[in-house]
């Protein structure tokens, strides 16, 4: 059983900072029925999106549409 059962995917990953409240809702919708692994995988590459990207760009609008 994963730590994370019972709790909402879209909090998690409003959590861990990808902007799911700027999404569609046919969007929202898909990453509401995602697995906890695909939720953790999706966190991970944020992670390492954001590790990779100078600050200033990090803050742009540009940076954020790669995956999200």
């Amino acid at each position: 059983m994963s730590e994370h059962q019972g709790q909402d995917p879209l909090d998690r990953l409003r959590r861990a900072g990808i902007p799911v409240d700027h999404m569609v809702d046919p969007q929202r919708e898909v990453l509401a029925s995602l697995t906890d692994e695909e939720i953790e995988l999706l966190i991970a590459l944020r992670q390492r999106l954001d590790e990779a990207t100078p600050d200033v760009m990090a803050h742009s609008e540009w940076a954020g549409g790669v995956v999200w």
